[in-house]
């Protein structure tokens, strides 16, 4: 296989690398934990990384929005959410102001439980459940979901670590969750828990794809079935050319490194479908990189950093 190495790639993205900023979630997350495999791989290509922690999703939207951050870790289905709120309330189209630069992989949906009588989502009904932290990703989806089944619960807004805690001393009946599984606060439970099934919805399958999570990735359950939410890296449209082009030094690093990180980094890169772009949603000059990377790798070329 013949080779193109980074450093000539590079050369045809002439301009200056730019300090960057990313919203992601809170510190047990996924969100935060890809963030951080992504500040080591850009780092050593020269571009500095802040990963700033948050509530999810619907803060990051805001905060990008806001122009507090350069980047921003999100649910595509939260973004579709505030962008309707948005258009309806201020007539601003955030999906023209806001674009893909990446995708990064499938969030799965946790519904978890120490409840034997609690088997199906249905069970939920007049239930104390915790949706994660107010207003975040994960909440939100809550929403979507319990409106699908028309469910009436009682919201309770703790992060996943808490609200094990609650449901190991019968203070909670169920939490939602939504992240990249293997979830940290998930990993370790022992067999008095378990996940609640979802019964056929079209609905919701016109919204999220169907996943399946297998034992290896939580020792305690069998292989389960859920639904997972696409989550991606968001940024504004800017088409000043420094930010453009350290955009496009970042993906690639992530694409040349992706190997790497599958091995290194949190196991969700091995889910991940960083090679794909989203057509009229994605950011131009990122999407030229995927696309210039794709065509090379197709016609036998391999990248690799020298």
């Amino acid at each position: 296989m013949r080779t193109i190495t980074v450093l000539f790639l590079t050369l045809l993205l002439h301009g200056y690398a730019l300090a960057l900023t990313i919203a992601t979630g809170s510190a047990e997350g996924t969100y935060f934990k890809i963030a951080q495999d992504i500040k080591q791989v850009a780092e050593k290509e020269g571009i500095p990384i802040e990963v700033i922690q948050t509530n999810g999703s619907f803060e990051n939207v805001n905060l990008l929005g806001a122009g507090k951050v350069d980047l921003a870790i999100m649910q595509l289905d939260v973004l579709r959410f505030v962008a309707e709120i948005m258009l309806k309330e201020t007539g601003l189209n955030v999906l023209q102001e806001t674009k893909v630069v990446l995708n990064l992989y499938p969030e799965e949906i946790h519904i978890i439980t120490k409840n034997g009588d609690i088997r199906t989502i249905q069970d939920l009904q007049g239930k104390k459940v915790a949706v994660g932290p107010e207003k975040g990703g994960s909440a939100l989806t809550a929403e979507v979901l319990l409106a699908g089944f028309n469910l009436n619960v009682e919201r309770v807004f703790d992060a996943p670590d808490a609200a094990i805690k609650k449901l190991g001393t019968g203070d909670l009946d169920a939490l939602i969750f939504i992240g990249g599984a293997p979830v940290p606060a998930f990993r370790n439970l022992d067999k008095t828990f378990h996940f609640v099934a979802f019964p056929p919805n079209s609905g919701l399958e016109q919204i999220y794809i169907k996943k399946k999570i297998e034992k290896s990735v939580y020792p305690w359950a069998d292989d389960f079935e859920t639904y997972a939410v696409p989550s991606v890296i968001m940024t504004r449209n800017r088409d000043e050319r420094d930010y453009a082009v350290t955009l496009q030094k970042l993906v690639l690093s992530i694409l040349v490194n992706k190997e790497k990180l599958d091995v290194t980094g949190h196991p969700k890169w091995k889910d991940s479908y960083v090679r794909s772009t989203l057509g009229g949603v994605g950011y131009s000059p990122t999407t030229d990189v995927i696309q210039l990377y794709n065509v090379l790798d197709s016609v036998g070329y391999r990248i690799i950093k020298k």
